[in-house]
């Protein structure tokens, strides 16, 4: 499987829009951010694709065709933070039945990263606290080399050292198989160094899609003091304006280095999770 494509995609919960007449098209070989805030659609958006749930209206395709039949399905793995695995089944035994549909699976790998990050593969799945099923769960769905792998909050509960593990075995995986892995997070930018393609999801609708690089190099905070900002204000494409004792900081969006500022005025420039948050503000008003 090389592209999935999300078609005019649109989810109801009774009178709740879930999804708004979604487009979108992921390529084999990428790692993509699904970044937004909680309930912004994230999660159902996966579990459509993967065929947990099915959209009010719009359509799949997988490789062009609408149906995920048994050889496809082996293509793609959706790991969500519901406990949806029978609470008795122990983490090997997780590990074993996974393998048996998966054929690229690496048992004895998966096993050893577990052990590595200290869990008990004897122990069921209901004995486990919310950060360790975390870990299980998403080490399964990597050692399953899917063509594309979905991780939905995959580090939910994790410390920090843990968070750092998970991700080089991410990047591991990623430079072993060359698969598309997606990650649905908040922590916007402790992943970013992960990430090669951004899609920024909000009240069911995707506001902002592209490479990273070109949404980092194409945003810039512009700061300085009130009297000299108006001008530069009503010549850009302003995202977000901060007001603060006789100053002003601006973020901007331009294609290109700006150049022949004022006297006076700073740039920088704005993270990933700036970003986000100025175009969710302006969305907000």
């Amino acid at each position: 499987m090389q592209t999935i494509n999300i078609c005019d995609v649109s989810k109801n919960y009774r009178d709740v829009l879930a999804l708004n007449k979604v487009n979108l098209e992921l390529h084999a070989g990428k790692i993509y951010g699904l970044l937004g805030r909680n309930g912004a659609g994230k999660s159902t958006l996966l579990k459509i694709i993967a065929d947990r749930i099915k959209p009010t209206s719009g359509q799949i395709l997988y490789d062009g065709k609408t149906i995920l039949d048994d050889t496809t399905s082996r293509q793609l793995y959706f790991s969500e933070p519901d406990k949806t695995f029978p609470e008795l089944l122990k983490v090997k035994e997780l590990c074993y039945y996974t393998s048996q549909f998966y054929p690229q699976f690496n048992l004895d790998d998966a096993r050893q990263i577990i052990h590595n990050f200290g869990i008990n593969e004897k122990k069921r799945l209901n004995q486990l606290s919310t950060g360790h099923f975390a870990i299980v769960r998403s080490i399964v769905a990597l050692q399953t080399r899917a063509r594309f792998i979905f991780l939905d909050e995959p580090t939910l509960g994790h410390d920090a050292v843990n968070r750092e593990l998970f991700y080089s075995e991410v990047l591991r995986i990623y430079r072993e198989e060359q698969n598309t892995i997606v990650l649905s997070t908040h922590l916007i930018d402790e992943i970013s160094n992960l990430l090669e393609d951004v899609i920024f999801i909000d009240r069911g609708q995707i506001f902002l899609e592209d490479n990273l690089e070109n949404i980092i190099t194409s945003h810039f905070y512009l700061t300085g003091p009130s009297e000299k900002m108006d001008q530069i204000e009503k010549s850009n494409s302003v995202i977000e304006k901060k007001e603060n004792l006789g100053f002003v900081s601006l973020m901007v969006q331009q294609s290109s280095e700006i150049h022949d500022l004022p006297d006076g005025i700073n740039i920088s420039r704005a993270s990933l999770q700036d970003i986000f948050v100025a175009y969710s503000k302006k969305r907000d008003n």
